[in-house]
């Protein structure tokens, strides 16, 4: 072989190794179960640590490949920790290690049982993901940048996680779902309160989720499931300032800005729910403050880059609160506004309702008909006669 052909070879090979160096990685997935039993007199048993491993291979497929992914146990005893990667094969279908083909927008699937009186954390480690291949975590309430995260945790229950290669969006917004310590891709120092339910979907069922954290504006929040989906989390997060996750502001006075978000990315939509609606209130003492116009004040919901007013019906009110239902097209960041009532003095945004008392009318005294002073004449005339028929008796 001359010269020429042994360089160029090992060019060609250098290029090969060196394009394929990228395209092989692993990311360790520990789960460790706590005790959370506050019982004092049974110590906690010892944390239990499982090991799972997600990655991609070039020579990967789409499925079960013996040489490189790793089979879990079978599934333990009733309230267990269990988790596992689902794999569809026809024999094996549970991976403690899953391997994929290096594609744009690599997804795996993963299952979480958390048994109860227990608490989860699970930690990653992202070292040898190349550093531009954003890796994101689906939890179900929230989405994960596990770049800039490096663990959370789950309390009891069942949880159908998805780890994708690429930025997700946030449901309904146009640019990407972004990172932050926040969970959900909201910006962890802009997130006031947090509040997560869950509930089981089933077909041809109204589902509540009722909030009740202080601070949080949003009471409940219903819908109609239309399939059998297992337990379902909402999560509302209430801001101290406009959502990261948007490209602007509300126009008008913002009371408060929250991100609504229910399942996973994109389960929300119209072949698993119907007839969404949230319920809300909003304080009196902000309205008279700012002198907000009671019929100015609006949901909006932050969709395709602008913010769209949604229809309100008021229910309701008391002492504290104004009290507010609308139907909502889907889930995404929110803001409750107002505009300011420019004819109202201060003090007087609201008009509280009064006792009001009936005022009977009064009655207006008759008019006598006749010639006027004529009772005053005939009175004098008759005592001049009684005066002179005295005088003729004399």
């Amino acid at each position: 072989m001359s010269n020429t052909m042994r360089f160029v070879a090992l060019v060609l090979l250098s290029i090969f190794f060196i394009g394929s160096s990228g395209a092989e990685w692993t990311l360790p997935i520990y789960v460790t179960s706590l005790s959370s039993n506050d019982n004092d007199n049974s110590p906690p048993p010892p944390p239990a640590t499982y090991i799972r491993i997600l990655g991609v291979n070039i020579n990967a497929s789409d499925g079960f490949d013996r040489d490189l992914d790793v089979l879990a146990p079978p599934p333990p005893q009733a309230d267990a920790l269990d988790v596992y990667f689902p794999c569809s094969h026809e024999v094996v279908n549970r991976l403690a290690t899953d391997i994929k083909p290096d594609l744009k927008g690599v997804s795996w699937n993963m299952e979480l049982i958390v048994p109860s009186v227990c608490v989860v954390r699970m930690d990653w480690n992202v070292e040898a993901v190349p550093e531009d291949i954003p890796v994101i975590m689906n939890t179900g309430t929230s989405q994960i940048n596990m770049k800039s995260q490096d663990y959370t945790t789950f309390e009891s229950g069942t949880y159908s996680l998805k780890v994708i290669t690429q930025i997700a969006q946030t449901p309904n917004k146009g640019g990407g779902g972004g990172g932050g310590s926040g969970g959900s891709g909201e910006a962890f120092e802009n997130i006031l309160i947090s509040e997560t339910e869950r509930e089981y979907v089933n077909k041809g069922s109204v589902v509540s989720y009722n909030f009740d954290f202080e601070g949080n504006i949003v009471q409940y929040l219903n819908f109609t499931g239309l399939k059998n989906s297992g337990k379902i989390a909402a999560k509302v997060e209430i801001l101290n300032n406009t959502s990261t996750l948007v490209d602007s502001a509300p126009l008008d006075i913002v009371y408060k800005n929250l991100n609504i978000w229910v399942g996973n990315l994109d389960w929300a939509t119209s072949e698993n729910i119907a007839n969404p609606i949230i319920n809300f209130k909003v304080e009196k003492s902000w309205i008279i403050d700012n002198k907000i116009s009671k019929s100015t004040i609006s949901l909006n919901r932050y969709s395709d880059g602008i913010w769209n007013p949604l229809e309100i019906y008021k229910i309701g009110e008391d002492a504290e609160y104004l009290y507010f239902e609308a139907k909502v097209p889907g889930f995404s960041p929110f803001a409750v506004t107002g505009k300011k009532d420019m004819g109202e003095s201060g003090g007087e945004g609201i008009i509280e309702p009064t006792e009001t008392v009936e005022k009977q009318p009064v009655q207006a005294p008759t008019e006598k008909k006749g010639i006027p002073g004529f009772s005053l004449f005939a009175g004098v005339l008759f005592l001049l006669i009684v005066m002179q028929i005295l005088r003729k008796n004399e």
